[in-house]
């Protein structure tokens, strides 16, 4: 059938492309991207949108952001080539393909090339209905800023708002790379067109088009309930990918997953377009010539000056075989150097951290703190401001709006005033807690008799840095918690008192962006621990903090498969709402990895 030869050539053109894209393109963008990047020095949270100001990293960015554009492009023009000629039945070659989708790159020039990058880029993977590709194949917000939304009306309401006019839009432009292909029209005049078809088309070919993508989007989404676990993405290809194979257990699992994963989306992608052209016939949709005689005689010429060069390698090749095979030697000694190296210990045991003390009561509150201690988690993440009269409290939010109904910061009012105001949130609405204050916390783990610890974020206000950081100090002084404790903030500068006057402190920083390769970067801080947003997670980045004696720990992890695929990505901890789900993982873990050894015992900070 056509159909079934449209999905063979697409699965082989995948395949090809796949290679080409691992093999030469991602590293080259790679590379040029984070060098530029380094160049400008760190940039984490909220600074990293001062990296894309500065004119050099700018420039280079939108150059990558053009050649990632033309590139999906190209991809998704090959595919609908493939399926449009599979339709009409008509006889070719995949390299035949290949080289007339070149000529489409031409429907970029102009205000369509910027334009087409961040549809191609940005909106396509985004609603990910219909169209994959290869260099961008998911973009996602963070589940950070997802789940901060759906505590609040508002926020939900954003989140219904942001999901309807992204797949609306999308809807709408579905023919418009079709168009592109097929018509060689610029992407102004194809998405005018895709608006004009769905006004001419009947409602029966409207329904079947709205009920293929929801076929599309029923189908992966039950494929993404089954596999919980984050698929892998380009940067986990890299030159560390035999070490991957070797020690990363969530790499190899995850590696048959998203070959199967791969196969799947370019079947389905197959099936799509040739439905989509199918859809267009009538409107007599014909392919364009695959490329004018002056491209015609630029292929010849380029074809001969690579046979050309293609026969002076052989002839090398013939000539000087003992070299050739000591290369060859020579590379193989290097892979298993590689694979003969030894893996270093984890620092100490995989931490179970109740993310603002997890959900035995109001985030924050003491009740949710001593309730992490009872799920059997080894530390409670509390979050640490400094009221108008200088007392540390537990509070995250940068005001009380979400949790009491009030516009005031914790820093506008005095301790006796924020202490009167009662508290909530989504797991326990109505509950009438009171903010509590880092000493009343630390008080009650002292005498409770528990032994559990505290990783502290201190969350500064302008201009109160050093005031927070001395008066956390100087509690954790006085409760000889030193040792039960760690601290992190996303403005490390604010944990130089403490490192000064504590160096045997354990100090960390938190990073939930970054503007180029976390691990090229942030280990130039003389930090103890990173604690990073999950979509910063990544095999490179457990594998070089392993290399460093460097803990990792992950927030917030909701899922139990994430939390196993992390632990076996060599992550060293997890902090999650859920703490007793990190406790029961972090043992299916170890049940399924006997006689794992760590450099230090389960509660050796030091």
């Amino acid at each position: 059938m056509r159909c079934w030869r449209a999905v063979r050539e697409m699965i082989r053109f995948e395949i090809l492309w796949k290679l080409l894209f691992f093999l030469l393109i991602n590293p080259v963008f790679r590379d040029v991207y984070q060098t530029y990047v380094a160049s400008v020095g760190l940039s984490f949270n909220g600074g990293m949108l001062w990296t894309f100001l500065t004119p050099k990293v700018a420039l280079i960015f939108l150059a990558l952001l053009l050649g990632a554009g033309c590139l999906v492009f190209y991809e998704y023009s090959v595919a609908i080539r493939i399926a449009a000629l599979c339709r009409r039945g008509e006889a070719f070659t995949l390299a035949q393909v290949m080289k007339a989708a070149v000529w489409d790159l031409g429907t970029l020039r102009g205000w369509s090339l910027p334009a087409g990058a961040l549809y191609f880029v940005l909106l396509l993977p985004m609603a990910r209905l219909g169209y994959v590709s290869t260099m961008v194949p998911l973009v996602t917000v963070p589940e950070f800023v997802f789940e901060e939304m759906r505590k609040s009306l508002p926020g939900q309401a954003g989140m219904l708002a942001f999901y309807m006019v992204q797949y609306a839009v999308h809807l709408l432009l579905i023919f418009a790379p079709l168009r592109m292909t097929l018509r060689h029209e610029r992407l102004g005049q194809a998405a005018w067109g895709s608006l004009r078809l769905w006004r001419r088309s009947g409602w029966k070919r409207g329904i079947a088009v709205v009920a293929t993508l929801a076929v599309w989007e029923r189908a992966f989404t039950e494929l993404a309930r089954y596999w919980r676990r984050n698929l892998l993405g380009n940067d986990d290809f890299d030159r560390y990918i035999l070490k991957y194979l070797l020690y990363s257990q969530a790499f190899r699992k995850d590696l048959l997953f998203w070959l199967l994963a791969s196969l799947l989306q370019a079947a389905a992608m197959a099936l799509f377009l040739f439905f989509l052209v199918g859809a267009l016939e009538r409107e007599g949709m014909l392919l364009q010539p695959a490329w004018s005689r002056d491209g015609l005689a630029l292929w010849d010429m380029l074809a001969r000056r690579s046979a050309a060069w293609r026969a002076r390698w052989e002839e090398r090749l013939r000539t000087q075989r003992w070299r050739c095979a000591l290369g060859a030697l020579g590379l193989a000694a290097a892979a298993g150097l590689v694979l003969s190296c030894s893996q270093p210990l984890l620092v100490h045991r995989p931490l179970a951290i109740a993310h603002r003390g997890g959900t035995g009561g109001v985030e924050n509150s003491l009740t949710a703190v001593l309730a992490a201690a009872e799920a059997g988690a080894d530390c409670a993440e509390i979050d640490v401001q400094l009221t108008k009269d200088g007392v540390p409290v537990l509070f995250h939010d940068g005001n009380l709006r979400r949790m009491a109904g009030r516009g005031e910061s914790v820093g506008e009012l005095t301790w006796a005033e924020l202490r009167e105001i009662p508290i909530e949130d989504h797991y326990f609405p109505e509950a009438g807690e009171r903010i509590p204050s880092l000493e009343e916390v630390l008080a009650a783990l002292t005498e409770g008799g528990t032994d559990m610890g505290l990783l502290i974020e201190l969350k500064p206000a302008a201009g109160t840095s050093e005031a927070l950081s001395w008066a956390v100090m100087e509690l954790v002084e006085d409760y000889g918690f030193g040792e039960r404790a760690m601290f992190m903030s996303l403005d490390y500068l604010c944990l130089l008192p403490l490192q000064e006057r504590h160096p045997e402190w354990w100090t960390g920083f938190c990073a939930y962006s970054t503007a180029g390769d976390i691990d090229d970067a942030v280990f130039r801080y003389g930090m103890d621990f990173l604690a990073v947003e999950e979509s910063l997670a990544s095999n490179r980045l457990a594998t070089q903090a392993r290399e460093l004696n460097l803990p990792v720990y992950v927030w917030s992890v909701y899922d139990n498969e994430r939390m196993l695929q992390y632990l076996e990505m060599g992550i060293s901890g997890i902090i999650s709402d859920y703490p007793e789900e990190a406790v029961s993982v972090r043992e299916r873990y170890e049940r399924a990895n006997p006689g794992i050894e760590y450099c230090g015992a389960p509660s050796d900070f030091q």
